[in-house]
């Protein structure tokens, strides 16, 4: 007689961050993400905002990944939890279901990825499973366990009280909805700044992260604020100008 079923295996504990098992990996996506770049310095990650991209990683072994991170309901664990990815073959099938008319933003439906090998030679699917609603253990175990994704920014634990504002949940449809300026407006935007001041630089950043936008980056700007800053910032070309003449 076995002492331990042939297929017992110790629990793991549960942290704070999602980390794909071998298998099936079953989730549902509870806010919008926080984009950045991540890096890695004495083993601990270090992650840099949009338009901060270092110009070289720190260990020429590890290159900086583009990530996304967001709030999730682990349903394996049963916890929340952050889920960061930087593999483009789930990013790319995120993106593709927010584009179609069948499933659009996954807040309203669970994703499962299945997951198999090791190293570079491990395989993602990733697959949508059909829309049905938020159980309310979900939401409260939500509004109990608050995160501020942009600690992530600060190396910074997102789950610790005390914050001045936490991440806000989507849960339907009526929930408010931030359009961002295309990539060709923060591009702009970005070219523009380059040549003010580092001080004005630095003003502008602080405004865009400050409590009345709440932007991660410029990448993140909402759109009714563009035209007011492209403004702001033409008129500070426009000064150095003059007075450089």
């Amino acid at each position: 007689m076995e002492f331990l079923p042939k297929d017992y295996q110790a629990p793991k504990a549960a942290g704070n961050y999602m980390k794909l098992q071998d298998g099936e990996n079953k989730f549902r996506i509870l806010s919008q993400p926080v984009l950045g770049w991540e890096d890695w310095i004495d083993n601990k990650p270090v992650r840099y905002r949009m338009d901060s991209k270092p110009m070289k990683p720190h260990d020429a072994k590890k290159p900086i990944k583009h990530f996304w991170a967001f709030i999730v309901w682990n349903h394996l664990e049963e916890k929340i939890q952050i889920f960061q990815i930087t593999q483009a073959t789930l990013r790319n099938a995120l993106e593709a279901l927010c584009q179609s008319e069948d499933w659009g933003a996954p807040y309203f439906y669970d994703i499962k990825v299945s997951k198999k090998g090791e190293g570079v030679n491990t395989e993602y699917n990733l697959t949508p499973v059909p829309h049905k609603p938020l159980p309310d253990v979900v939401k409260n175990a939500f509004d109990e366990k608050r995160c501020n994704l942009e600690m992530l920014f600060e190396n910074q634990d997102p789950f610790l009280p005390g914050y001045d504002s936490y991440t806000p949940g989507v849960f339907s449809k009526d929930s408010p909805k931030i359009v961002n300026i295309s990539q060709g407006q923060a591009v702009e935007l970005l070219d523009m700044l380059k040549h003010t001041d580092p001080t004005f630089q630095k003003t502008v950043n602080d405004y865009i992260r400050g409590p009345d936008i709440k932007a991660a980056s410029i990448h993140e700007l909402p759109v009714e604020h563009f035209d007011k800053i492209k403004t702001a910032v033409s008129k500070k070309i426009t000064e150095s100008k003059g007075k450089a003449a």
